[in-house]
């Protein structure tokens, strides 16, 4: 299991129980805690069906696992590309702060951290260094060293976005924003 799910697993809270497990069926791989979520589909689902939790015992549960497909904005009109190593490093030294603030000129306090790809209407998104951290260890995990791009909404509250294609699966890594 990659350390990135871990970590994700770990970090829910006692009022959600339930979100402390990985959910696997015959066409994905998904866990949220809910400020981020990892939903890796597979590219040629399995032919015997089936839907299971596990948490990180290895005890499985019937219990009823979040739709988190349906979280997965479709409407993220900004793409922004990230230099991984420079967000990092920023990051790591605000890793204490409530939240880091992308703006809409690339930069996070006043450092130059990518390029709009895309933008339109994008002011600003403000998120947790924690999960910034998991999505770039996520990243790495997933064999992106240098670059991702990150899909932003307009508006500042809305989840932002990376895939990840790899050779047998396509991987969402979806991040809730702080709201200022």
């Amino acid at each position: 299991m990659k350390k990135t799910f871990t970590k994700v697993v770990k970090s829910v809270s006692k009022v959600r129980p339930l979100l402390g497990h990985v959910h696997y069926t015959n066409e994905r791989i998904e866990l949220t805690d809910s400020h981020v979520a990892i939903i890796e589909e597979l590219k040629t689902p399995l032919e015997d069906g089936f839907d299971i939790l596990i948490n990180l015992e290895g005890v499985p549960s019937v219990a009823h696992y979040p739709e988190l497909k349906r979280l997965v904005p479709t409407d993220n009109k900004n793409i922004f590309v990230i230099d991984i190593p420079i967000l990092e490093a920023i990051t790591k030294i605000n890793k204490k702060e409530s939240y880091i603030k992308l703006e809409s000129d690339g930069t996070i306090s006043g450092q130059k951290v990518g390029e709009f790809e895309q933008l339109d209407g994008f002011k600003y998104i403000a998120f947790n260094p924690k999960y910034v951290l998991w999505l770039l260890e996520y990243a790495k995990e997933s064999g992106q060293k240098e670059h991702i791009k990150i899909e932003l909404n307009d508006n500042a509250v809305m989840p932002a976005v990376v895939h990840f294609e790899q050779p047998e699966t396509l991987n969402t890594f979806i991040i809730t924003p702080v709201r200022l």
